[in-house]
Order: C-alpha cells, then structure tokens, then sequence
C-alpha cells in the first residue's frame, strides 16, 4: 500500500492554467490506446438561486440540463456526434446535481477531437425557433422520467427528506419550469457557468502533456470571452428534520421498488472532511449492506431482497442523504429490518474485523478504478474542485477509526431523519 501511495504521489497530472482561464491538466497513462477528455462546468441542477455581480438570480428548474440540451446546436448546421463520429470518436454528456460535463474516446485523431470538444462547448448558439423546438424534445423526456419506477422512487424520497433544498427537484425539471425558459438565461448562464475560469479540461492518455497544453493555448488564444463575473450559491436554511416519512406510487409495474433513506446534516467545507465523510459512508454501507456482510444475506435469505439491492451515500458540500432499497414484494418487513440491521450495529458497535475488510474493500475497489480513464478523469476532477489529489483517498482512508465510524453511525443515522418512498403495481 505504501508503495501504491508513493506511486500516486510521483505519477501526477501536468496541470496548467490558460490565459482564458481555463484549467488543464494532462495525465500521461503508457500502453493505453484509447484517450479520453472530460471538460467540466460547475453548473448543475441545483443551482436555482445563485449571485452574479451582486445581482440575486432566479434560475429555472432544468436549466443546467436544457442548456447541455442546446450546446450541441452548431451555428453552421450538422450534428456535433456526426463530426466526431467522423474522426473515429465517440463523445457525450451528462448534467449531475452540481456539474454538467462533456466528454469524448477515442483511438485517433485526438487533437482535432480537442479542438472540437473545446469549441462546440464554449460557443452557443440559440434561435427563438431552436429553443422552442428543444422544450418539446425536453417535454417528451420528463414524461418518460414520470413513467420510470426507478427514477420515481429516488425523486419521491429527495421530495421527502427535503424542504427547500434544489437537490429535491428532478434534473431535468417539470413542464412548467422549462418553459420560463429564454434565450436571455440561457446566454446569462452560458457566459457565468461555462466561462473558461469556471471549466477544468482533463485529458488521459497515451499522449504528450506539452503537445497537449499548447494546443489548448492556442485554441483559447483564438478566442474573446467576457470579463468573468464570478457566481455563488444562494445559502439554503434547509430544516434538519425531513418533510415527510413516506411516499407511495402507483405505477404500471410487476413489482414494488422500495427506497429507505436518510438526511445527513452534516456537510463540512473542508475537502479532506468532505472526503472522510465519504469514505466513512461506503465503509458504513459495505458493513452493513455490502454482498459479503450478514445484514444483505438474512434479507436475502428472508426473501426480503434480490440481488439488486444496494445501499450508498451521496453528497456535496451543502447536501447529503444514504439511501438504500430495491425491488421487494414484501415493503413494510423489509423496512422493519433495515431499520433493525442500522439499530442493531448502533448498540452493539462494529466489529474491528469488518472494519478492516470494508477498508481494504475499498483499496481494491479504487485501485480497479485507476485502471479506467473515464473513472480516472470524472475522479480527478471532482477531487480537483475539492483541492484534493488522488493520494488523498488512501490517506484518509487510513485515518478512518472504529471510533469514527461509530460516530457516524450514531449521530447521522436518526430514524427521525428517515423517509420510505414505494413505488409499487397499479393492480397488485
């Protein structure tokens, strides 16, 4: 492991800032033939109310989403996946609660696939006639999402466990939000959110960082952007206590989905404490949850369980829940045990040995990951905006006690703080 570490610290990326502002940082990675570049805004959906140049900003739902939507309208026409198609390249894109991001692979061509990447995401283009052509697109995919049962479950318990907070809406936002949608917030969130001081630009490969960076340069020095305004977040008085204990749909399915969550309070500003809080959760989860722990296999052996079933944390800096579930034809036993495996370990404390699998569990599971650009860059990023480094994930983890672990236990997991979401058949 020490070793491990030690190579983590020397095989960094070469990270450069542009004179647009734009951060970017190369990792060298020998004998792979595939490159990868992920190109990051910190734009997502829960950026609702936010502060440019002093000015409080109402942002509707949907919009980080409807705008990566518009970003692959190109002025001249044609279609963005064609021309990377064209150049043996595959890219795509998603929004998340906090970022949207661009990404391509590809095995050739990977300076004119940059060039691309980097130009078709900081140039929009709009039109009265596209956008209104793109809200009927954004229409038919928020119907869809209200016809999934899994994606019901999920934003039926965030509506729970959250009062005001903009993580409880869907990404993609409703009907009625996107159509406040207009070519003036699209533009004024263009400009603050993908101005190039707002981007980190990864790119992994089997490649030359210097060759790399410089083209990058020049690509940025072609370019004029506005002075950048900067952004933050309107602060949230999210109450401590959830909203509601429990949801039930109705949907056209053969079996019930059950999600049981909680609201973690606890969001620190620091990047090493927001990491700790993390690892700490996936330990949590592995103990208590994990295939190889007895708490999955009485629910399985209960019937109570399929092989679906997962437990996990997620969170940020201003929001956090643990949310655990799956398809059950038996909701309100397996709530019942759930509710006794997390009161169980509470009374009775974890067990030194579990604790040191969970950990080594997730050693291994990390250094899997390192084998995977796309895992290696989306991470690299993430920890990036943090101020972290990659070295940090097995510095902390080693840090993380039996004391620690209990505590979190203790303190984050009140049934109080607790909600059941049940989607389950139309006709049972």
């Amino acid at each position: 492991m020490n070793k491990l570490k030690q190579t983590l610290l020397k095989e960094k990326p070469v990270i450069r800032e542009t004179t647009s502002g734009l951060t970017v940082a190369v990792w060298e990675t020998r004998g792979f033939q595939k490159k990868y570049a992920f190109l990051s805004c910190p734009f997502g959906s829960i950026h609702n109310q936010v502060w440019i140049n002093g000015n409080r900003v109402t942002i509707p739902e949907g919009t980080a989403h409807f705008l990566e939507h518009k970003m692959f309208v190109l002025a001249e026409g044609g279609n963005i996946f064609d021309d990377f198609a064209a150049l043996g390249a595959s890219c795509n894109a998603y929004t998340s609660f906090t970022t949207t991001n661009y990404l391509f692979s590809t095995w050739e061509n990977t300076e004119e696939c940059l060039e691309n990447l980097l130009n078709f995401v900081q140039n929009l283009y709009l039109t009265p006639e596209s956008i209104a052509k793109e809200k009927k697109v954004i229409e038919q995919e928020i119907s869809m999402y209200y016809d999934h049962p899994g994606w019901r479950v999920f934003y039926n318990l965030l509506q729970n466990l959250y009062y005001k907070h903009p993580v409880r809406n869907d990404i993609a936002g409703t009907k009625e939000s996107i159509s406040q949608i207009n070519e003036k917030i699209l533009n004024l969130c263009h400009k603050t959110f993908y101005h190039p001081q707002n981007q980190i630009l990864a790119v992994i490969g089997d490649i030359n960082s210097g060759e790399i960076i410089d083209l990058v340069e020049e690509n940025q020095a072609r370019k004029s952007f506005d002075p950048y305004s900067g952004f933050s977040l309107e602060q949230i008085e999210e109450p401590e206590e959830i909203k509601n204990p429990r949801a039930r749909e109705k949907l056209s399915i053969s079996q019930p989905i059950l999600h049981l969550g909680y609201k973690i309070n606890h969001h620190p500003q620091d990047g090493i404490k927001q990491l700790e809080r993390g690892l700490s959760f996936a330990i949590l989860s592995d103990i208590l949850f994990g295939t190889g722990s007895p708490g999955f296999y009485d629910l399985y052996d209960k019937g109570l369980i399929d092989d679906g079933f997962s437990a996990g944390f997620s969170g940020e800096e201003n929001f956090g829940y643990f949310i655990m579930g799956g398809n059950t034809n038996f909701s309100d036993r397996l709530v019942e045990e759930l509710y006794r495996v997390i009161k169980q370990a509470q009374n009775q404390g974890i067990d030194e040995k579990d604790l040191k699998r969970a950990k080594k569990k997730l050693w291994g599971s990390f250094i899997s990951g390192l084998n995977s650009l796309e895992v290696l860059a989306g991470q690299f990023v993430k920890d990036y905006r943090r101020g972290l480094e990659l070295a940090d994930h097995f510095e902390v983890l080693e840090t993380i006690t039996k004391e620690k672990i209990e505590k979190t236990l203790q303190e984050e997991f009140n049934p109080s703080r607790s909600s059941v979401s049940l989607v389950e058949p139309e006709i049972e």
